[in-house]
């Protein structure tokens, strides 16, 4: 196989089971969201073809994606997210079959919930997968290994020279010529390439100077016209002497919005290198620690990004993301208004002034701000999706919904905006849809604490825990509940937010596990006063009514009638 420009290459074919309804014309694949370049080439053409969002596939079709990364939903609602390089063809379809993989290169993240088999093969390994999310990597050349990491669910890593069977938290790899063998599992290994990092720099108003300032702005032109990679090539036709701050800054913070860390921290290495005081490349060293939960780093390189450069509205918006995470939320809208003070308008520091007033209740602030920010820069997605969630807050759901499709259509790598679709549609009583979108989210941000926490709502209210349909010889304890497996991830993802533990505990009460619920339950209330991103204090002022009510059903559970009258 081909090796280009040094990336990793993929060559993944599937076979797709489709229901007995199922024939040839149906569509096998969908494209959910693009960063960069995905390509496709139909079935009995040469010619490779652009494709977008919506786009559908049929058996016999291929798609790449040669740079950045792109997610795809499957028939069987599979979803997959292809990191740079990869190549999938979609094979004949075969009715009551297991979906087939082969993954000969690269890294793909996989949440299935289907019933029926999921197979992958590996030139070093194959993997038997049932409902469940994971990720798998093929590596070749010097190393020739895959390597399998179990998010949460069950698989089998199998080739001739053994197996092993691994459930959630659970890792392995298996060399060339070699049995898999466990190993130290860390999720931030697993899926720090597929993370999302928010924006920081609202192009329509950054300052750009320097001597290079025709071909920064020339690049911004290209970025704004939907071509991100023709904007990098220009940028890198900048020789290497003549590269200063301005270009290292802008560079990274590009190459962040496609989820491309390790070539964005050379670039803030090197802008810090020329100027050790620059507090914009200080304010993109802090989101990606926070991106990655390094929460205490990343509010040490804000608090200092504003004290080397305290004029800059960037420096001001890193500062209050970093705030928030650390539950300030006072000190995190104070920071985001002097963003707005230092450049009015400047529409993503709007959209942080409006995210703040959310979470702190005041929805008619948050709405207005809402409105300012798409008024300064419509065409970005942080402002029409700040705006979905003022709307979704005051139960204007028909525009919600439209902000956050049109967030969509600007970005389709945005988490939030799914979560804000999902949110929509569920509050509209269309639960599958719905979960659907909350899926894709967790598909492109695996680390969001609080996606995690309304996708375990969401598998709770379906009622769609995993039945003992694994295959007897797959012995080792049976996974957590769908629902309960992503409350455990959202409580390890950010342990200081209540959300989960509020929910897990009415999960563990309604299959009679009332001591564990009211330990959940206790743990939630300790932490009422904490709160992530649209979780605003009227909320949680709310749900403590609710878990008070809660506790004193728990206690009755337990036989303490009289301790549950007090309680509720």
């Amino acid at each position: 196989m081909t090796h280009r420009m040094g990336f990793l290459t993929a060559l993944v074919f599937l076979a797709i089971p489709l229901n007995s309804a199922a024939v040839a014309k149906d569509w096998v694949a969908k494209v959910v969201s693009v960063e960069g370049t995905i390509e496709a080439q139909l079935a009995g053409q040469e010619v490779w073809q652009t494709a977008k969002v919506g786009d559908t596939y049929y058996p016999g079709d291929t798609v790449r994606v040669p740079q950045w990364r792109a997610a795809i939903v499957l028939s069987n609602e599979t979803i997959i997210r292809l990191d740079r390089g990869t190549i999938i063809t979609f094979t004949k379809v075969e009715e009551e079959k297991p979906a087939w993989l082969n993954i000969v290169e690269g890294i793909v993240h996989f949440i299935s919930r289907v019933r029926l088999r999921l197979n992958v093969t590996t030139p070093f390994v194959n993997a038997f997968v049932e409902g469940t999310e994971f990720v798998i990597q093929v590596e070749r050349g010097n190393i020739n290994q895959t390597r399998v990491w179990v998010i949460e669910g069950r698989v089998r890593v199998q080739n001739q020279h053994g197996s092993l069977v691994l459930i959630q938290d659970q890792a392995a790899v298996a060399k060339e010529g070699q049995a898999p063998l466990r190993l130290d599992f860390r999720l931030r290994d697993a899926v720090q390439w597929a993370l999302y990092y928010p924006p920081l720099i609202d192009t329509r108003t950054e300052m750009l100077t320097g001597p290079n300032q025709q071909t920064l702005e020339g690049a911004l032109a290209m970025y704004h016209g939907g071509d991100l990679l023709l904007a990098l090539r220009q940028l890198d036709a900048v020789s290497p002497d003549q590269r200063d701050t301005p270009f290292y800054n802008l560079r990274a913070g590009l190459l962040l919005s496609v989820g491309r860390v390790e070539r964005a921290r050379d670039d803030i290495a090197q802008s810090m290198a020329l100027d050790p005081s620059n507090g914009v490349a200080l304010a993109l060293h802090s989101i990606i620690d926070l991106a990655q939960n390094e929460k205490e780093a990343a509010l040490e390189k804000a608090r200092k990004a504003v004290k080397h450069t305290p004029d800059s509205p960037v420096t001001h918006m890193a500062l209050s993301y970093a705030q928030q995470a650390a539950f300030d939320i006072d000190l995190a809208l104070e920071s985001s208004q002097e963003a707005t003070r230092l450049a009015p308008k400047n529409g993503l520091a709007w959209a942080r002034v409006s995210e703040l007033w959310l979470s702190k209740g005041y929805l008619d602030e948050s709405l207005e701000a809402a409105d300012k920010a798409v008024a300064k820069n419509p065409d970005l997605s942080r402002t029409q999706t700040v705006l979905g969630f003022a709307a979704l807050t005051q139960a204007k759901i028909k525009r919600g919904r439209k902000a956050f499709e049109k967030a969509i259509e600007l970005d389709s790598a945005d988490p939030l905006p799914r979560l804000g679709l999902g949110l929509a549609k569920i509050k509209k009583s269309d639960l599958a849809e719905g979960r659907r979108e909350i899926e894709i989210a967790a598909s492109l941000d695996p680390n969001n604490s609080l996606i995690r926490s309304y996708l375990g709502k969401a598998y709770y209210e379906e009622r769609r825990d995993p039945g003992p349909s694994y295959p007897l010889d797959f012995s080792e304890e049976l996974p957590k509940s769908l629902s309960g497996s992503q409350f455990a991830l959202a409580k390890e993802f950010d342990p200081q937010d209540p959300t989960p533990y509020f929910y897990d505990a009415i999960r563990k009460q309604s299959i009679n596990r009332p001591v564990e619920a009211l330990q959940d339950l206790r743990k939630s209330i300790e932490l009422n006063d904490n709160r992530a991103v649209y979780r605003s204090r009227l909320l949680l002022d709310e749900d403590h009514a609710a878990r008070s009510a809660t506790i004193g059903r728990i206690y009755s559970d337990l036989g303490f009638q009289q301790r549950a009258l007090v309680e509720g």
